[in-house]
């Protein structure tokens, strides 16, 4: 790797390259030619101007190819293991100057010329250019960049008029005859330290290192409602259905972990109906610390259990179950006009949840009015609506919250119908 003074260095490689160039040259028709790396405004233009061939960077990218190549790494403390480079392409802009007719001309193509027969820089050339006796950063030396991994390569880049326009536009510089270049690739390692784990003395229990097993982990394909694969989602007190691959384990339990609240439960898993199957239950709404553990929302699903006893856990992958809210409704009987109805809602609603909570009143969205989650953590959540001007005829009562609906159908003999507990009449 290179170290800061890597881009310097490709610019004098390349002002060597041209200089040797033009050495080996008779020029006497034109005059003595020289060769510099200056921006464009400090070069004398008009009648006194020189027979010079000018190399000036432009502009810095960083290399696409290296860019994703590697991350920072840091150990769990967060302090800084490791750096990677810093992978850049350089580009360059070629101009010639001229003190009389088509030396200019001659001058650019000479100069094209010398990139076109030599599209690298190699080691041994930046060897020569950046070593002794006279290396061109006095005491700091660049020599690394002869040793990077990576070649230093050129690669004419074609400007068009408009770009050509604003370059020369923003140089506030007379325009000549020029041609864009792009070197690649310059890769900068930091100088600054990092840290360096110590060796490991022991790998595990009496250093016997990491057990392989012939089996593999389990698979999890999806999870539904028992009840009905139709379901959309699970309440509690449902039994739940997984299916999969290699689910017989030993002492299987099947992990929730909420995508919101931070809650995590382990409930133990029975078998289902073939090996590529379990059954969990949710525990019902009314039993100990149900609705203290659990909450409305997306869950991530895994099964956890043993191929063989002794022998360390296996995961699965995860998969999502939504738990939707389950609700009681109250009046189910009213009269037209204003109504004002009651929710009880379990799981309880997080504090987090209230500006996402709607009442779907029939095809009406409404907001709450109150919304009051006890202290007792047994008690159930209570919300107050008030539906404005409402019609005769029933309603069938959804609670949303943060987009996920509560259930307002059941299984009848001919397929789903509508809750009667979960539609209110009006008349």
């Amino acid at each position: 790797m290179s170290n800061a003074l890597a881009i310097a260095a490709v610019t004098a490689g390349l002002k060597d390259l041209i200089g040797n160039g033009l050495l080996g040259l008779d020029l006497s028709a034109i005059g003595s030619v020289s060769v510099s790396a200056l921006p464009p405004d400090r070069i004398t233009t008009g009648q006194t101007e020189p027979n010079q061939l000018n190399l000036f960077l432009y502009q810095v990218t960083p290399n696409s190819g290296w860019r994703n190549q590697e991350l920072p790494a840091r150990d769990g403390a967060g302090a800084r293991m490791g750096t990677p480079p810093l992978a850049l392409d350089l580009h360059y802009l070629l101009t010639a100057y001229g003190a009389q007719d088509l030396a200019a001309e001659a001058l650019l193509g000479l100069g094209m010329q010398f990139l076109h027969e030599t599209p690298t820089l190699s080691r041994a050339q930046l060897r020569i250019v950046l070593g002794p006796p006279a290396p061109p950063f006095g005491d700091f030396s660049a020599l690394s960049l002869a040793d990077q991994v990576e070649w230093i390569k050129i690669t004419p880049k074609y400007l068009n008029t408009e770009d050509l326009t604003k370059l020369w536009t923003a140089m506030q510089a007379r325009y000549r005859p020029s041609m864009a270049y792009q070197v690649s690739v310059v890769l900068i390692e930091s100088d600054a330290s990092a840290r360096s784990a110590l060796p490991v003395l022991k790998r595990g229990a009496d250093d016997r290192g990491p057990k392989a097993l012939a089996a593999g982990a389990p698979r999890l394909d999806e999870i539904r409602p028992a009840a009905s694969e139709l379901l959309p989602a699970a309440r509690l007190g449902d039994v739940l259905r997984l299916r999969g691959e290699r689910l017989a384990t030993i002492g299987a339990q099947v992990m929730f972990e909420a995508a919101r609240g931070g809650l995590q439960q382990a409930l133990p898993a029975s078998a289902g109906e073939d090996e590529h199957s379990l059954l969990v239950a949710l525990p019902a709404a009314g039993a100990a610390g149900a609705l203290a553990d659990w909450s409305i929302g997306q869950y991530a699903v895994r099964v956890r259990g043993e191929a063989s006893p002794g022998q360390p856990a296996l995961l699965s992958n995860t998969v999502v179950l939504a738990l939707a809210p389950l609700i009681e409704v109250a009046p189910l009987a009213a009269p037209t006009g204003d109504l004002t109805l009651t929710i009880r809602c379990r799981p309880r609603l997080l504090p987090t949840q209230h500006d996402g909570v709607r009442l779907v009143f029939g095809e009406t969205q409404v907001r709450a009015d109150s919304i009051d989650t006890p202290a007792d953590p047994a008690e159930a959540s209570v919300l107050e609506f008030t539906v404005p001007d409402v019609v005769a005829g029933n309603y069938p009562v959804r609670l949303r919250v943060d987009g996920l609906d509560s259930l307002p159908s059941i299984a009848g003999a001919d397929g789903f119908e509508f809750d009667p507990q979960q539609t209110v009449v009006v008349t």
